[in-house]
């Protein structure tokens, strides 16, 4: 009977708590809604090129919604991982007045999970099956049209930022469709991807690129592995620095006693400032 009484008392304990907590976790997400990471809004976009959908974080500045100015824009992939990283990294820039002020657009799946990774390769990777090119036709056909259509935004401004795999896919669209963006932020590409056939994409992407004006920021890790990053990262820069274009701005970096997961803060942070510091 004792224990039968001690387990209502408890119980009732509990209830009393939970009462009392409860008011304050939906404070707090109240002034976390408030107070949200530089002004970002989130959605899901559904592609019907990939047939899939997007989760889209936007950052705006701060001053966004008190002007009638237009923006750059920088588009971020694995932004589900590296959109916080970059709109701090854009903010700070900005106060030092490094850079100008950005929109960010980060774009992503909505989780980390091995399902969003198995997409991440679907997207990145250049395939027979479509996969890039897919994901390419959904920037320039969908994200892009839908974030200009809603945002004041410098058409003529276009930065993208991609690291490792999504560094690749960065090289796809420079090789392939090299107007879709004004900036390219490259860090640490994965090139091996079939049999490194983005060196293919590179040696017919000549006709291209011509001498259509474009910023270029490709860096690397001193203590990544060179055979799978350094040494080919280092052959694709040569083969462009190479062809010699009249309007093409190049710079390349090596980080010292960077790995490749130390890399992307650096990779970032002075690729914003060699695209726009001309």
């Amino acid at each position: 009977m004792k224990r039968l009484t001690f387990s209502l008392l408890s119980i009732v304990l509990i209830l009393i708590l939970i009462e009392n907590i409860h008011p304050q976790i939906i404070s707090s997400e109240s002034e976390a809604t408030k107070y949200s990471l530089y002004n970002t809004t989130a959605k899901y976009i559904t592609s019907e090129i990939v047939a899939d959908s997007f989760f889209i974080l936007v950052s705006v500045p701060d001053g966004y919604y008190s002007n009638a100015n237009s923006y750059p824009v920088l588009y971020v992939l694995d932004g589900d991982i590296a959109f916080g990283m970059a709109a701090s990294i854009a903010r700070y820039l900005q106060i030092g007045e490094n850079i100008p002020e950005l929109i960010v657009v980060g774009i992503g799946y909505g989780s980390l999970t091995k399902s969003a990774a198995k997409k991440r390769r679907r997207d990145y990777r250049p395939t027979e099956t479509g996969g890039a090119e897919n994901f390419l036709k959904f920037l320039n056909e969908e994200l892009i049209p839908y974030i200009e259509a809603n945002y004041r935004t410098n058409s003529g401004d276009r930065t993208i930022n991609g690291y490792s795999l999504g560094g690749l896919f960065a090289l796809y669209t420079l090789f392939t469709r090299p107007e879709s963006f004004d900036n390219y932020i490259i860090g640490s590409p994965n090139l091996s991807w079939d049999d490194y056939s983005i060196f293919d994409y590179e040696e017919n992407s000549l006709d291209k690129i011509g001498d259509m004006p474009i910023n270029i920021f490709i860096s690397i890790g001193s203590e990544e592995s060179e055979e799978r990053y350094f040494n080919p990262v280092d052959s694709l820069v040569t083969n462009i620095q190479q062809h010699d274009y009249s309007a093409v701005n190049l710079e390349t970096k090596v980080f010292d006693g960077s790995t490749h997961l130390m890399g992307p803060p650096e990779s970032l942070t002075h690729g914003l400032i060699s695209v726009f510091i001309k």
